[in-house]
């Protein structure tokens, strides 16, 4: 049915590139792997007498690279077998109350009190429903969740859910009624719990989604109850992470090996071009940072977004492509065209360098230097 709207689906997994760099993920799907927040839920980790989040943390981080270890030997094993194994050493009650996953979602409700989810670390204690400098409280606001035809091809049909909020301000935002303007006191009352964000995933795989995407907006303020869903949910696709990647290092330690793929949105690779357009100032050490830790924590299986501004393909897209070839292990870039002025851009006169489309001959430009640097971009663009 899908291929009636994009071709491109049914031969997108002939090509090489993709199936040396999205094993997992393609596996996850096909039914021949676990996605991991499920491992992770069977996971024993026993934390029951324990003081403050430091201490939560110290747990966390001893137990990561036990819980990769084993992840690797299992993930491809069927749960009932995993199920029999684990249950043989300890009961059911008990690992429903101390496991890995547990860990993370307590870990994020006490963040959630002196919130540092992103860089901003605003410390507004959202738990009792004030609003952080992402725009939202305590609770998960959904926009929208629906079938997507329109991302990239290793990843339609893809089960999307669109969270209001957002941890930078983009001056030429296309999504900005959910990112930014939006009436939070009318939404008051309509925040999503656990269990209907998790209705949200069975209703979306029941539609043939073949990945949850959690986007927006931006997903990184609902972390807490992305976590609490995944706690109850029974899917068996992956999760995918669609994010502007403005996230701690505590955050993404919390994260780095939940997800099972990533769409990282790399817009700059300079901190004055990310202040001045996106009021983020720690923009490019944080994205670095935090890509690093895809690879060396996570599942290192993701499609970078790079949109091409006009007038910053000397300062911000020729050296992003530039340190994604250095640093990156197996990165897919996805060197997007769409960009065009919207929100303040268009009502303000502050920024008229960036108050129009790309040109076809800047699109080449960078283009082509990937292909000089032999990145793959082709076949996700």
């Amino acid at each position: 049915m899908y291929s009636l709207f994009r071709r491109d689906v049914m031969t997108i997994w002939q090509q090489v590139e993709l199936q040396n760099r999205l094993v997992q993920y393609r596996e996850i799907f096909q039914g021949k792997r676990l996605p991991r927040y499920k491992l992770a839920r069977l996971f024993y980790v026993s934390f029951d007498n324990y003081g403050d989040k430091n201490d939560l943390m110290s747990i966390h981080e001893h137990f990561h690279p036990k819980f990769v270890k084993w992840l690797k030997e299992k993930q491809t094993q069927p749960i009932e077998e995993i199920e029999q194994e684990v249950f043989s050493n300890i009961t059911e009650k008990e690992i429903e109350q101390n496991n890995y996953l547990k860990l993370k979602s307590e870990l994020l409700n006490n963040m959630l009190s002196a919130c540092e989810f992103c860089e901003n670390k605003c410390k507004t204690n959202r738990f009792e429903g004030k609003v952080g400098k992402c725009g939202v409280d305590g609770e998960a606001y959904v926009s929208s969740a629906f079938i997507h035809m329109g991302e990239e091809s290793p990843i339609i049909p893809s089960g999307t859910i669109f969270f209001y909020g957002c941890t930078i301000n983009c001056q030429f935002c296309q999504n900005w009624d959910i990112s930014h303007t939006f009436d939070l006191d009318r939404l008051k009352g309509r925040g999503t719990s656990a269990v209907q964000l998790a209705a949200m995933f069975y209703s979306l795989v029941k539609q043939n989604a073949r990945n949850i995407n959690f986007v927006g907006g931006e997903p990184t303020p609902n972390l807490h109850r992305i976590v609490e869903a995944l706690l109850i949910s029974q899917v068996n696709v992956p999760m995918l992470w669609n994010s502007n990647m403005y996230l701690t290092e505590t955050s993404m330690k919390i994260i780095s090996d939940l997800f099972d793929i990533w769409l990282p949105d790399m817009k700059y690779s300079n901190n004055e071009c990310s202040l001045k357009y996106s009021k983020a100032p720690t923009y490019w050490e944080t994205l670095q940072r935090n890509m690093k830790m895809i690879e060396n924590r996570g599942s290192g299986e993701y499609i970078i977004r790079h949109l091409v501004m006009p007038a910053h393909t000397k300062c911000c897209s020729i050296p992003l492509l530039d340190w994604i070839n250095e640093n990156l292990e197996t990165p897919l870039v996805n060197i997007m065209s769409q960009y065009h002025p919207d929100y303040r851009v268009l009502q303000t006169d502050k920024f008229p360098e960036i108050g129009r489309k790309v040109t076809t001959g800047e699109m080449h430009e960078v283009r082509s230097h990937a292909d000089k640097l032999g990145l793959f971009w082709k076949s996700v663009s």
